[in-house]
């Protein structure tokens, strides 16, 4: 496996701050540090605060593009996909459930990451209502995949909810 670039690195250190101390928190000398590059370095890649958040909503929503494309071609389906993935993401630790933490964190104050994180649900419900045929449907199987991801943004298994995919998806499917 090829080491990440010093990019990649600083975006991966910018994520883990938000996510872990806030995005109010976060400075550029923290990130640098955090990344194992000096200020230089980073500024180098990114030139300014507004520049390395531009990169961590692009990596935010390339990874969630890359997701939903993921689901759609997935053998179980999305709305299955969405709701197993609303449990294995963040039990381990994936790089698109670190940055969706990041985007709701950084969407409290930032509007860009506010529509960021609308783009990415509605996709998402777009493919649910695809496959689901039921736009309803399609926000409750959406709204129960959200809530398993909520409880584990503050450290709430989900353990019941998560192993009852296959009833959810019975009680609010295509009839």
């Amino acid at each position: 496996m090829p080491r990440p670039s010093q990019r990649d690195r600083i975006l991966d250190a910018y994520t883990d701050l938000v996510v872990t101390s806030g995005p109010e928190t976060v400075t550029l000398d923290a990130v640098a540090s955090a990344a194992g590059v000096s200020k230089g370095g980073l500024l180098y890649h990114f030139g300014s605060r507004e520049a390395l958040l531009e990169g961590l909503l692009a990596r935010a929503r390339a990874l969630n593009d890359d997701d939903l494309a993921a689901a759609r071609s997935a053998p179980e389906g999305v709305a299955r996909y969405y709701l197993r993935t609303s449990v294995d993401e963040p039990a381990a630790g994936s790089p698109v459930y670190r940055a969706t933490v990041a985007l709701i964190k950084l969407a409290t104050t930032e509007p860009r990451a506010a529509e960021a994180t609308r783009r990415c649900l509605a996709g998402w419900r777009a493919a649910l209502t695809d496959e689901l045929g039921d736009p309803f449907a399609a926000d409750l199987v959406a709204a129960v995949g959200d809530g398993i991801y909520l409880r584990a943004i503050v450290g709430d298994s989900s353990e019941g909810l998560g192993g009852a995919i296959e009833e959810v998806l019975r009680r609010v499917g295509p009839r």
